[in-house]
């Protein structure tokens, strides 16, 4: 793979389009794939196939329930490999420059690194939020999550926002009032600019978690990390407690 592969400021090819899609949405289904870019099935598979083959993409089974037995559905998610040879992200030289701020200031020194790494986030989303609100529009906590993540994509985090809503129990004394649901929101991060350095170093992935924390203004969790092994990092992020229609 060469690095124009996943450089966005080159022309998108169907090739470069379908790894952004499968970087930012997956796992990810060749159908799906499909219906997005009106592809049709034959013509996804054969790019799909070329991905593999480059080691671009890797398969991620899903179980999906189906007439009593799960039943695995392939879907594909960017590998390892990918992710390493993205442009705009570091090298062994940085890789030894920490080693060495570790060995000289200690543990500490990463974690001071690792705040100011990540300190213009909250600066750069309030400029957002402050642009949106000049023209007019009123940005909720929802919103402000999805401008946090179209930050963050433009960082080359590939960041999507997956809104959830969780039923919540009805007490007997309020039987027949309007169902209550807990909304909340999981910022998913389809690649990390930052992932061989993130592996030996949690510190990275500790500070995203508290700036992400301070922006929303609440504790938020970070599920699963791709320096841990999984396919995405996953932030659950509370929002509200809302009503259903």
């Amino acid at each position: 793979m060469t690095a124009q592969d996943l450089d966005p400021a080159v022309p998108q090819t169907t090739r470069d389009r379908l790894v952004e899609a499968i970087s930012a949405h997956g796992p990810i289904t060749a159908r799906q794939l499909a219906e997005r870019f009106e592809l049709t099935s034959a013509a996804v598979r054969r790019h799909l196939a070329a991905l593999e083959a480059d080691e671009i993409i890797t398969e991620h089974e899903v179980p999906v329930a189906h007439r009593g037995r799960g039943r695995p559905s392939k879907a594909f998610v960017l590998s390892k490999f990918a992710h390493e040879d993205y442009q705009g992200g570091y090298d062994e030289l940085a890789t030894m420059a920490l080693e060495e701020l570790t060995r000289i200031g200690g543990d500490g020194a990463i974690d001071r690194l690792a705040d100011r790494r990540v300190a213009d986030w909250e600066a750069r989303l309030d400029q957002l939020v402050s642009d949106r609100e000049a023209q007019g529009e009123r940005v909720t906590l929802s919103r402000k999550v999805e401008l946090l993540a179209e930050l963050l994509t433009s960082r080359g985090y590939a960041t999507t926002v997956r809104p959830l809503h969780v039923p919540l129990p009805t007490s007997s004394a309020r039987a027949g009032s309007a169902p209550r649901t807990l909304v909340t929101a999981q910022l998913c991060h389809g690649r990390c600019p930052v992932l061989d350095i993130a592996e030996d170093h949690p510190e990275l992935c500790e500070a995203e978690t508290r700036v992400i924390s301070r922006i929303i203004g609440a504790p938020v969790q970070r599920l699963a990390t791709l320096a841990q092994g999984a396919h995405a990092c996953t932030t659950h992020i509370p929002l509200t407690e809302g009503r259903t229609p």
